[in-house]
């Protein structure tokens, strides 16, 4: 049986999808993305590797809506000391981007981390982001973006970090597909 997060997330892009397929130069991305920790955060994690879908909904000439939702691991830290489990989450968000230039962009998403680890808690995020995309053959691009993204709410590791957020430097690297 299905996480009941999991079917949040999937239907949230399930009835989404009438809008992608309407939206007139949307683009679909998938990617592989590296999460580089910061803060109090590199305390527990070196390391975060994640997949993600977005979808890029143009609402105007240089804005367009987007939707995204991935998975998202950050490996413990091992040492003497202590062993700290991985973290894993599915990081689901909304947001806006503009087109600065006509490849060059700034976006904005807001939106939540929802944990797949025992005993966490739904962390709220955020991120700005600024990215570039290279045309390739048939109205496909590649996407290759870096972010900053903090995930904020209550923490229950407790003693080694007190911090109740997670910070860290997302960089994103997508094939869209142009519909």
């Amino acid at each position: 049986m299905l996480n009941p997060k999991i079917k949040i997330v999937f239907l949230f892009f399930l009835f989404s999808s009438p809008v992608l397929l309407k939206a007139q130069n949307a683009n679909i991305g998938v990617a592989a993305e590296i999460a580089l920790p910061s803060g109090n955060f590199s305390n527990l994690s070196g390391i975060g590797l994640g997949a993600s879908v977005k979808a890029d909904l143009p609402v105007a000439e240089k804005f367009a809506i987007t939707l995204n939702a991935g998975f998202m691991n950050f490996f413990g830290r091992r040492n003497q000391l202590f062993n700290v489990q991985d973290l894993t989450y599915i990081p689901a968000k909304a947001g806006m981007k503009y087109q600065l230039s006509e490849s060059f962009y700034a976006e904005g998403q807001l939106g939540a981390a929802l944990p797949l680890n025992k005993d966490q808690k739904t962390l709220f995020a955020w991120s700005p982001g600024i990215g570039n995309q290279f045309k390739l053959s048939g109205g496909n691009k590649l996407d290759l973006g870096i972010r900053y993204e903090a995930w904020t709410g209550k923490n229950n590791i407790s003693g080694l970090n007190k911090s109740d957020s997670k910070g860290f430097v997302g960089i994103r690297f997508a094939y869209l597909f142009g519909l």
